[in-house]
C-alpha cells in the first residue's frame, strides 16, 4: 500500500515538472504571439511583437547553464529549473543586466503567468513589472 501511495506520488511530481507543457502557441496580453518548443531540457522561444519584430531567447528547464546564441539575447547566460508547476531562470547580459523570469502554468494547461524582472545590483526593482498572461492558442 505505501508503495502505491509513494509511485502516486512520484508520478504526480514527475507531471507537475514537464517543461514540454510549454510547447505551442501562445498569445500574450500586450498581443505577441511566443511559439515554444522543448527539446533536450530547453525551451526554445520565438516571439512575435505586434509591430512584427521578432525575439528568440532560450529558457533551461534542468538547472543547466545556456549560452544564447541570436539576438538581442546574444552571448547571454541563463540558468533554469522547473520547481513544481514553475519555470525559474535568471538571466545575464553581456552588458550586465541580469533579469529574473518566472513562468507559472496554470493546472489545465491552458494558460501561464509570465514574470520577468530586471533584477541587476543598483537597479533592482526598477523595470519590474506585473505578470502577464499568455493564453494557449495551439
Amino acid at each position: 500500500m505505501f508503495t502505491m501511495i509513494a509511485l502516486c506520488a512520484s508520478a504526480l511530481l514527475l507531471t507537475a515538472q514537464d517543461a514540454s507543457k510549454f510547447n505551442g502557441t501562445w498569445k500574450g496580453d500586450g498581443g505577441q504571439v511566443r511559439k515554444l518548443n522543448f527539446k533536450d531540457g530547453i525551451i526554445f522561444m520565438e516571439e512575435t511583437q505586434p509591430n512584427g519584430r521578432i525575439i528568440l531567447r532560450q529558457y533551461p528547464t534542468q538547472g543547466q547553464e545556456i549560452t544564447m546564441t541570436e539576438g538581442v539575447w546574444k552571448d547571454s547566460k541563463a540558468t533554469g529549473k522547473m520547481e513544481g508547476n514553475k519555470l525559474v531562470v535568471e538571466t545575464s547580459m553581456p552588458t550586465g543586466t541580469q533579469w529574473h523570469d518566472e513562468w507559472t502554468m496554470a493546472a489545465d494547461g491552458k494558460t501561464y503567468s509570465a514574470l520577468r524582472q530586471n533584477v541587476t545590483p543598483g537597479n533592482k526593482g526598477k523595470g519590474s513589472s506585473s505578470p502577464e498572461t499568455f493564453t494557449k492558442i495551439d
